[in-house]
C-alpha cells in the first residue's frame, strides 16, 4: 500500500523576523516548492493542511511562508517539524521512476522465487543509487541497475532481482 502523503522536508530554522522558515528538503527539485499552494503537517495519525503564502529557492535551500506563521517565534515553534504533500499534488513521475519512500519495505526475491531480503534504504551519491537490503546474512548493498532489477511492483511490495547479476555486484556490509 502506497502512502497517501510524501515527505517534502523538515523545517530547520526560522528565516528572518516575519515567519519564513528554511527547509532541509527531501526532493531532487527544490524549485518544485515555488509551485506549492498547500502542504501538510502530520499530527498524530492525521495530516493537517496549511496554506503556502509564498515560497522561494536560493541555491539548494528552500524557504516557505505559511499561513498563520507571522513572526520569528511562531516560525521557531515549527523547528524540526516535517512537511508533506499529498500524492495527488506530487511531481509526476516518468515511466521508469518511483518515489524512494515507495521502495522502502519492498520484499526482494530472485527470479526463482527465493527470498533475498527487505529493502531498508536507498543511498544516493550523485551517481547510481545503491539499494540496501536487510537479509538473514546481514546488510546487502547493490547498485540500482536495470539488469539487476527484473521487475518492481511497489503496490504489491515486491521486487525481483537477477540472481547472477546480484552475485556479481552485491556486497555484504
Amino acid at each position: 500500500m502506497l502512502k497517501p502523503y510524501l515527505l517534502l522536508g523538515t523545517i530547520v530554522k526560522p528565516q528572518g523576523i516575519h515567519g519564513e522558515v528554511k527547509l532541509r528538503h527531501e526532493t531532487d527539485d527544490p524549485a518544485r516548492f515555488t509551485e506549492l499552494s498547500t502542504v501538510y503537517f502530520l499530527n498524530g495519525e492525521k495530516y493537517d493542511p496549511i496554506t503556502v503564502l509564498s515560497a522561494r529557492v536560493s541555491g539548494s535551500d528552500a524557504f516557505l511562508t505559511l499561513e498563520g506563521i507571522t513572526d520569528r517565534d511562531a516560525a521557531e515553534a515549527l523547528r524540526g517539524r516535517e512537511i508533506y504533500i499529498d500524492r495527488a499534488h506530487a511531481r509526476e513521475l516518468d515511466d521508469n521512476e518511483v518515489f524512494i519512500v515507495d521502495l522502502i519495505g519492498v520484499k526482494a526475491e530472485d527470479e526463482g522465487g527465493n527470498p533475498i531480503g527487505t529493502l531498508k534504504d536507498v543511498l544516493q551519491n550523485g551517481g547510481t543509487d545503491v539499494l540496501v537490503f536487510s537479509t538473514p546474512q546481514g546488510m546487502l548493498m547493490a547498485p540500482f541497475l536495470q539488469k539487476l532489477v527484473l521487475s518492481l511492483d511497489t503496490q504489491a511490495g515486491r521486487m525481483v532481482l537477477d540472481a547472477q547479476t546480484l552475485a556479481e555486484v552485491g556486497l555484504y556490509a
